[in-house]
């Protein structure tokens, strides 16, 4: 069990809302609601009934919260102790990200509010990284890696799904398998060599062709949400804007493979207390 995402559920019961949770966490709300979603389907459970004024625990919640919330008081309790000595900790983190990896984000943040005085430097590349010549501290990447001289430790599983807002399959009509999605416009990543877009499950591989194809998530999402395309982006982005009612999942009956990230650092390097801190919390994540 996320030990985090469940300090986030009790603190969101006891708020009684997001919102409120949200200000006293200092996280975003898109983050707990993320985290609380992960977390139910851990459980298989749902723990929350929403509404507009807040959020009610169900009684599978309520029960989950009488067994752990004194444990999670000891553990803040600890962490409060802990904090002057993670306030110690300073200096630049030098991060290197594959594009439109957006847990990354997620994952910085909370690892700069446990360490306040920690600077972080962060690029976004496709190209292999040479951590020494690059001055790269570590690095997210999948697929092959050369592990001669790095450590590649496995942090979680990434996927791809297909959305679409709600207007365009109101206009178009819903695909309801793999080869419809040839009669609709589509978008997702790609690099500048690419004519088409690459699509895996776990049996077979898939390519079609591509109405707008970029390797920036941002754009992939504004033309998703304004209803011009059928978009593969990833789970975990897709995540927020499906939670809003902006963009819907469809063929969610045809899962595509998962890969697994590796955060990449040098097996012989010293590594600074920085270095060593955001080690640790991965680890933790």
């Amino acid at each position: 069990m996320d030990l985090n995402a469940v300090r986030i559920f009790v603190a969101v019961l006891q708020a009684g809302s997001l919102t409120q949770a949200s200000e006293r966490l200092n996280i975003p709300i898109a983050t707990l609601s993320r985290k609380i979603s992960e977390l139910e389907k851990q459980l298989n459970r749902q723990l929350f009934n929403r509404s507009r004024t807040g959020v009610k625990p169900t009684v599978q919640g309520q029960q989950l919260y009488e067994q752990v919330y004194l444990d999670i008081d000891n553990l803040l309790n600890t962490e409060r102790h802990l904090t002057q000595d993670n306030q110690q900790i300073s200096g630049i983190l030098r991060i290197s990200t594959m594009i439109g990896f957006d847990k990354v984000w997620d994952l910085l943040s909370e690892f700069q509010q446990r360490y306040p005085q920690v600077r972080v430097y962060c690029q976004a590349t496709d190209r292999v990284v040479d951590l020494v010549a690059d001055g790269i501290d570590v690095a997210f990447r999948t697929g092959d890696l050369h592990t001669e001289t790095v450590i590649a430790r496995p942090i979680f599983d990434i996927s791809s799904v297909w959305v679409a807002s709600p207007k365009l399959l109101a206009r178009l009509g819903t695909p309801t398998k793999l080869n419809d999605l040839e009669c609709y416009p589509l978008a997702g990543y790609t690099q500048l060599e690419q004519s088409y877009l690459i699509f895996e499950t776990d049996k077979e591989t898939f390519k079609f062709p591509f109405f707008f194809g970029s390797n920036d998530n941002t754009a992939v999402l504004h033309l998703a949400t304004s209803g011009q395309v059928i978009a593969m982006i990833s789970a975990y982005t897709a995540q927020e804007y499906i939670a809003s009612g902006q963009l819907v999942q469809v063929l969610a009956d045809y899962p595509s493979r998962a890969y697994q990230v590796h955060a990449l650092y040098l097996s012989h390097r010293h590594q600074s207390a920085v270095v060593k801190a955001f080690i640790h919390f991965l680890e933790s994540v």
